[in-house]
């Protein structure tokens, strides 16, 4: 009868083969549990968190473990919550936890103890308690580099994971912790703030193409394509060749994204060749633009 009740509580309850041990003390003694583990019918996945024999080993079970050992208000966070919440670049594999409680961290885990939580940063996932995507790329400005964190929020904000308002209002409440300052620095490029205009961006273009020794491009050239008027940022008309000079305030709106992909649709299917050039790629890679630009000319 008892371990009809444990392997109840265990199977298809979610718990992916786990038992805690304040669970087991419902149904066994402590001596009971001791036996279970000495003989490997159960294995210690984390402290007071086992395994039951057979139940396969996976990284579901393992992040689940991680809730099961953190406790009340526990949250998968950092590179787990970004694996979960599908961003690019993060898979499966990571163990990092948010935690409420004064926990010592097994090797394989990486813990972050907090005092608090607030409700809007928390969220579910496939039924298990996670940052919110918002609350997720805070954390991931204090572990990775710049780009990264630029193609995370870039991606949260196509996908509608987030926006850059509910970003700027967890920066707010984030203000001391670490990260901070680099997440500053992008969401002022996301939202047009302090960041370069379009005119700006087309002034820097301009100058790196002819710095190249390369024609002047049509400007802001007028042009009909699929029965619709098109504004084309920098178009070398003889070779059909559009240079798309994109401000992530411009793009990174609700609509854009799906106005972009339309828009770059019709003009592949004029025979036009799209290129686009951000800012961040004019300033750290301006020679591999030029590079391409003379492919798609066939100049090289």
């Amino acid at each position: 009868m008892v371990e009809a009740e444990v392997n109840g509580m265990v199977g298809a309850g979610g718990l992916c083969g786990l038992v805690t041990r304040a669970q087991a003390l419902k149904f066994l003694t402590a001596r009971q549990i001791k036996s279970r583990v000495e003989t490997g019918a159960w294995g210690r996945v984390l402290p007071r968190v086992y395994r039951v024999e057979g139940a396969p080993k996976t990284w579901r079970q393992s992040i689940q473990a991680l809730l099961l050992w953190g406790g009340k208000g526990a949250l998968l966070s950092h590179r787990t919550a970004a694996a979960l919440h599908h961003f690019n670049g993060f898979s499966e594999g990571p163990l990092d936890l948010t935690s409420l409680r004064q926990l010592r961290a097994p090797e394989q885990v990486r813990l972050f103890r907090v005092t608090a939580v607030a409700a809007c940063d928390r969220a579910k996932v496939d039924d298990l308690s996670v940052t919110s995507a918002t609350r997720t790329l805070i954390d991931l400005a204090a572990l990775h580099d710049s780009y990264t964190l630029r193609a995370a929020i870039d991606q949260g904000l196509r996908e509608k994971k987030t926006t850059v308002e509910k970003l700027l209002a967890a920066v707010a409440r984030s203000a001391n912790r670490v990260g901070v300052i680099c997440m500053r620095g992008a969401l002022r490029e996301f939202s047009g703030e302090g960041g370069p205009t379009e005119s700006e961006l087309e002034r820097r273009s301009l100058e790196l193409i002819e710095a190249a020794g390369l024609h002047r491009p049509k400007v802001q050239w007028g042009l009909v394509v699929g029965r619709k008027q098109r504004r084309l940022d920098l178009f070398f008309e003889a070779q059909g060749v559009v240079v798309e000079v994109d401000g992530y305030a411009w793009h990174s709106g609700v609509d854009s994204f799906e106005d972009d992909r339309v828009r770059s649709n019709s003009l592949t299917l004029a025979n036009i060749r799209v290129l686009h050039w951000t800012w961040q790629a004019l300033q750290e890679r301006p020679e591999e633009l030029i590079g391409e630009l003379f492919v798609a000319l066939n100049l090289h």
